[in-house]
């Protein structure tokens, strides 16, 4: 399907990366996932020479590798098909950088992109006591002093907040104002008042680490809030719109990779004399997954190239991550049902795979969210 959609260069990208998560990140998974921790050189070669993700969404005249959005989801469902507890490096960088390119003045993005270009861990810090699904409810607050603002309050599940070197955070200037009282900010990790208060230990994605921040008078200067007050929300949500359509193709990797493990095992399982793959009941499933990884993927690139063309993408968006999603947990639901007793085996991936993806599905918002906004925009709101 590729082939047809993608350039040249395209393609060109797709190999390299193909490449290179088949040299460095698959021979670790299996210890990354035993050991809920990725190694410090692994995390140096993403963070850096040869993956240089941080640096992939930042402006070339503050020293980034900045790449369209469609060549991103590339490298994103390779990175989701390898290791998906490592595509959040590709995310939070995704998700950091666009809060200051969207809302920072020309001084703040030269100050705070370049910092990322160089190969520091930006972070993004939306996720309030209150459900993720309500941020305009968010509870953290910013109390304005003479020379900036005092942040209390927690943040919870933030990605790799443990080696982020500079955080996006959000918190309510006006809570009696609901959402529209959100300001977005821009705070250092030794910045007195924000402490790591807790890890969030998961099912699946081992080693992607996710933490509870505690804000407690953590002071951020004037100038160092992103756009207006009250701009966080609308900030966030664009942020948001856009990151969505490369973790959908993150998805799209994985189930990829659930597919091809389920084809080689029906290949070679042979019972009374015959592949197993022959029988209807294990062929039948696999093509419909075939054919919906290829649906989804083109609904995600839809997306991607509404995104490059500045056109508003907020319904295609959230319909790829509705199919992208639905079609990861049915891959590797199928993937296991074919393997058998062996779905379950640690030796195979199968059951990495069910616990990444069920860990993974409600991740930047439920399948129950995204149905919300996409009937919005059909019936309005």
């Amino acid at each position: 399907m590729a082939e047809t959609f993608y350039t040249k260069e395209q393609l060109a990208l797709r190999e390299k990366y193909r490449a290179l998560v088949k040299e460095h990140v698959m021979p670790r998974v299996k210890e990354i996932d035993e050991k809920d921790r990725i190694p410090k050189d692994l995390i140096e070669k993403l963070t850096k020479a040869p993956f240089f993700l941080p640096a992939l969404s930042v402006p070339k005249k503050f020293g980034g590798h900045e790449i369209g959005k469609v060549d991103v989801c590339i490298i994103a469902e390779e990175i989701g098909y390898g290791c998906p507890a490592l595509i959040p490096f590709l995310e939070i960088a995704q998700l950091y950088t666009y809060v200051i390119k969207l809302g920072g003045t020309d001084e703040q993005q030269k100050r705070f992109l370049g910092r990322i270009a160089s190969g520091e861990v930006g972070c993004y810090a939306l996720t309030d006591e209150t459900p993720g699904s309500d941020p305009a409810g968010m509870k953290s607050t910013a109390t304005k002093t003479d020379k900036g603002f005092l942040l209390n309050g927690r943040k919870r599940l933030i990605s790799y907040a443990d080696f982020s070197d500079i955080f996006a955070l959000f918190a309510n200037e006006d809570p009696a104002s609901g959402g529209k009282g959100v300001s977005a900010f821009i705070v250092d990790k030794n910045t007195k008042g924000l402490t790591l208060d807790k890890h969030d230990l998961l099912f699946g994605l081992k080693g992607h680490r996710a933490y509870d921040l505690k804000l407690e008078n953590l002071f951020v200067p004037i100038e160092d809030r992103i756009g207006q007050k009250g701009d966080g929300l609308k900030l966030a949500l664009r942020v948001l719109s856009n990151t969505r359509i490369s973790l959908s193709f993150g998805h799209i990797g994985l189930a990829r990779a659930a597919l091809e493990v389920a084809v080689k095992f029906a290949k070679e399982r042979v019972i009374a004399g015959t592949p197993i793959y022959k029988h209807q009941g294990i062929a039948f499933p696999v093509a419909e997954i075939a054919s919906e990884i290829d649906a989804a993927r083109l609904m995600a690139l839809r997306a991607a190239v509404l995104s490059e063309r500045n056109v508003d993408h907020r319904k295609e968006t959230s319909m790829a991550k509705i199919l992208c999603g639905r079609v990861m947990l049915r891959a590797v639901e199928q993937a296991n049902l074919i393997l058998g007793g062996y779905g379950g085996d640690t030796e195979w991936p199968i059951e990495r795979y069910l616990r990444d993806a069920f860990a993974w599905i409600a991740a930047q918002g439920t399948p129950e969210i995204h149905r919300v906004i996409v009937a919005r925009e059909i019936f309005g709101k």
